[in-house]
């Protein structure tokens, strides 16, 4: 199956590609001067690239968030428009999902930081693949706080953590600058995973991942 993935969450976009679970490509773009100009131009140079036609797409994973309303928004917009147009299914992915896939390997838990406006960040806790906190919105003070009592978390990860990472660095391991960037390729190869497991296509359901912006509490 080829699976077309989207990642519009935060200042840095991703759109990617895999086939059969084996990652093709991804495509970096910036979506602070508008997500839908920068997003259709780098679709048509990442097919191009891997000789892949539109209509070859089977399934298509949209990132979630949380991040930017807006650019969340426009990510959805384009990837339900083209599969409806295409008329295959398309399913959606929590950023925060992605990075921790990235280092799943590794023992201890793994702390997945996006970034939020001004001192907020959005955060999540995993172990391997598996979500132990829900993403919560804090300030770079309270998580700090948090990651301190912590004595099993193994790395902190996402654009999150690079943007803070004077601050972060001096209580735990950031992961190194490549692996905080976003990947289209990694959000694909999320979305067949999911799709093969309940084979729904979330076409009219699909929303961004919203989360309230309350002080987290410190446990």
């Amino acid at each position: 199956m080829t699976v077309l993935g989207i990642e519009t969450s935060h200042e840095q976009g991703s759109i990617g590609l895999c086939c059969n679970g084996r990652l093709l490509g991804d495509m970096l773009f910036s979506t602070e001067l508008g997500p839908g100009e920068r997003l259709l131009p780098a679709l048509e140079s990442l097919l191009a690239l891997n000789e892949i036609k539109q209509e070859q797409i089977e399934l298509i994973a949209i990132a979630l968030g949380p991040g930017s309303f807006t650019s969340l928004r426009i990510g959805m917009a384009v990837g339900k428009g083209l599969a409806h147009a295409l008329g295959i299914p398309i399913v959606g992915v929590p950023s925060a999902a992605a990075y921790a896939e990235k280092v799943s390997f590794l023992s201890g838990k793994i702390c997945v930081v996006l970034p939020d406006r001004r001192d907020f960040v959005y955060y999540a806790l995993y172990e391997g693949t598996t979500l132990t906190t829900p993403e919560t919105s804090s300030t770079i003070g309270a998580l700090q706080e948090k990651l301190e009592r912590m004595s099993d978390l193994a790395l902190c990860i996402g654009p999150g953590a690079e943007r803070h990472r004077l601050a972060l660095e001096r209580i735990v391991t950031i992961a190194p600058a490549a692996l905080n960037q976003p990947s289209g390729a990694v959000i694909a190869q999320l979305g067949a995973l999911k799709y093969s497991q309940f084979q729904q296509n979330e076409l009219w359901t699909l929303e961004p991942l919203y989360v309230h912006h309350l002080l987290a509490k410190i446990s």
